[in-house]
């Protein structure tokens, strides 16, 4: 903007502003502002702009001042000042026709100098950028971090050893957070941003700890936390504020924190920097890591994260935001790389979502069904396989899932109680079977029932995905799950649409195909064309969050375990979200039953009800009934139904 204006830029030192922490006497970047002013002006028209510029005596294109003599200047000089863009000629104009003057630009006409690429701006920004050098302070205690890097690198090595990751091959390598959660930024986000567009600035703050384990961010390295709430005293306040405890404590009972005042501990004590003290001294430190990190994840909303995000996207390193939405930074065009950062409707990698349960103190066959499932997922599918589990982290069940490949979330749930609670009524109730009360064999299974029921946490868990592909473990993956299959018809007109804001989104009809407005589902046992069965869904993860806390309350104050139209948590999904907004269509592709005839089409088998090893080929061998409730399913095995080959894939799967 200087160069435009032809305006000397001058920085207010001693003013907590970050330039005071850059070397700027004599520097790369005075250097290089002194020849872009040159260069600007001397390639112009002849005129006063010209003369003053391109003259004999070189005027400095940067001038450092004090406050005080800052001060003393702006009382000899004529102020213009323009608070819109649109004002700029003229302010250009004026400014060299009052002489001496002061061009004050509001900080909104700033962000109103688009710097987008490709383009002039765009190259000379990031040239003006690469001149910058901060001063020793700041580039001696980054190089004095990184160089501890290997003792955290051990930590984190072996926090996580019996959690089933892989240590990472780089034992100096970090990641680094940028979590925004200051009072300050919930006032900016409440204050500025809520009236004017989606609310995400404050998005997955508490849960951001899911969002790295479904983003397959190791914890096998060290995680830098950039915040200024760091302190032990400040980041305990901080998880006493979460309404979903278990998501905020991921980040600390997985990852291995680093934070500003452990550094500070460490390195200051033989060493003090003279900019310690400077409010911007640990954001200066915190960017240069930030540049040197595997992974960079940030905040959409925020310009720190923004800035540092496109700029490692010029060195080709990897970031994410974790709460959502797009960079904000890209929107405005303050800055705004060709790269789309918006988090996609529909993304490319299609995640894979399940949940499991283990029994406590006991062995049982959902070790086995997550293997096959798991495997059979790599094999034949691109899906990104995440499993929610109540399972502890070091436990061998999730160790086992993690060493296979999974990205697993560690979740308990806060309805535990009223569950458990209300299936021990329906076991001591005398009436559990009467009238129109559906039982099912889970319901007398407090672990199988909580497995079940851990599904309805999905939307709260922090995923990125507006829409996730779910499905239980007692499943065969037979052919890739792509959105065009999922869609059904409607998959081109939302391949036009998958960059529109979710409002502008137009939703499958109850009982249709399509995109669903909270989930779809497809048929039971028979083959109708019924949203009846959760054990394969669609979710679209936005709504079924807004509606969340309706929906939970709806289970808890019911006081029964059954429905009407089915028990257990898919009667619940099933008599809470009906009429207008009940559930839209999954084709049978997705959820085809192995007691159905065989179909090489299907994207999945489900092993609805009867299992490989616990029902099926023991009645088939053996003619053995476990559960009486499944005779006329097995029956559908010998009479035309795929079970005999789809179990021996099973088994085949689980031997290999």
């Amino acid at each position: 903007v200087g160069s435009e204006l032809g305006a000397q830029v001058v920085f207010v030192s001693n003013n907590g502003h970050v330039w005071d922490l850059w070397e700027m006497d004599n520097s790369k970047l005075s250097q290089f502002a002194d020849s872009v002013f040159r260069d600007n002006a001397c390639d112009g028209p002849p005129g006063i702009q010209r003369k003053f510029w391109c003259g004999q005596t070189r005027m400095p294109a940067i001038s450092i001042l004090d406050k005080n003599d800052f001060d003393v200047a702006r009382s000899l000089r004529k102020t213009l000042r323009i608070e819109n863009a649109a004002e700029f000629e003229s302010l250009r104009n004026n400014l060299w026709l009052h002489q001496p003057s002061i061009a004050h630009l509001s900080c909104g006409v700033l962000s109103n100098f688009p710097i987008v690429e490709p383009g002039v701006e765009w190259e000379l920004f990031w040239t003006i950028w690469d001149k910058v050098e901060f001063k020793q302070d700041i580039q001696k205690t980054k190089q004095k971090i990184e160089e501890r890097m290997i003792l955290y690198g051990a930590g984190a090595r072996e926090k996580t050893r019996h959690m089933g990751f892989i240590s990472f091959p780089n034992n100096t390598a970090f990641n680094v957070l940028h979590l925004r959660m200051e009072p300050d930024w919930r006032i900016f986000c409440e204050l500025t941003l809520h009236a004017s567009g989606p609310p995400n600035c404050m998005n997955n703050t508490f849960e951001v700890g899911n969002v790295l384990l479904s983003e397959g961010i190791t914890p096998s390295i060290p995680l830098c936390l950039a915040t200024t709430v760091s302190t032990k005293k400040t980041l305990e306040q901080w998880r006493g504020q979460s309404s979903a405890p278990f998501a905020a404590d991921n980040l600390f009972n997985i990852y291995t924190i680093i934070t500003h005042e452990m550094l500070a501990e460490r390195i200051f004590n033989e060493w003090t920097p003279p900019l310690g003290h400077h409010k911007m001294f640990w954001p200066a430190v915190s960017s240069l890591l930030s540049m040197n990190a595997n992974m960079f994840v940030g905040n959409s909303v925020s310009t720190y994260s923004g800035f540092l995000m496109q700029q490692r996207l010029r060195t080709q390193k990897r970031s994410i935001h974790y709460n959502g939405g797009s960079l904000r930074l890209q929107e405005t065009k303050q800055l705004a790389s060709k790269k789309n950062w918006k988090t996609a409707l529909f993304s490319k990698n299609i995640k894979w979502l399940f949940c499991v349960q283990p029994k406590e103190g006991q062995t049982d066959d959902s070790a086995h069904m997550a293997k096959v499932a798991i495997k059979s997922a790599f094999a034949k599918t691109s899906l990104v396989p995440i499993g929610v589990t109540t399972a502890s982290p070091t436990s061998k069940f999730a160790a086992d899932l993690v060493s296979a490949g999974v990205r697993l979330i560690y979740h308990t749930p806060s309805w535990v109680p009223h569950i458990k609670a209300m299936i021990s009524q329906w076991e001591g109730s005398k009436n559990r079977l009467s009238g129109d009360k559906k039982p099912s064999h889970l319901l007398s299974d407090v672990d199988a029932m909580v497995g079940t029921f851990l599904r309805i946490d999905i939307p709260i868990l922090g995923l990125l995905d507006p829409f996730l592909f779910y499905a239980d473990i007692d499943i065969l993956f037979q052919n890739d799950v792509t959105w065009s299959k999922l869609l059904g018809a409607t998959d081109k007109r939302f391949k036009k649409m998958k960059d529109l804001p979710y409002e502008q989104q137009v939703f499958a009809k109850p009982g249709q195909e399509g995109v669903p407005m909270f989930f779809a589902m497809s048929a039971e046992s028979e083959m109708e064309k019924v949203a009846a069965n959760a054990g394969v869904m669609l979710w679209n993860v936005q709504s079924m969050r807004e509606s969340y806390p309706s929906f939970l309350n709806f289970i808890v104050r019911s006081g029964d375990i059954t429905w009407p139209i089915g028990p257990g948590d898919q009667g619940a999904l099933r008599t809470f979200y009906q009429g207008d907004r009940g559930p839209s269509y999954l084709p049978y592709l997705f959820n085809w039953k192995a007691y159905w005839p065989r179909n090489p089409t299907a994207v999945l088998v489900h092993f609805h009800g009867p299992k490989c090893e616990a029902d099926i080929l023991p009645y088939l061998d053996y003619g053995r009934i476990r559960l009486p409730l499944f005779h006329f399913l097995l029956k559908r095995c010998q009479e035309g139904g795929n079970c005999l080959e789809l179990c021996r894939q099973y088994m085949n799967y689980l031997q290999d």
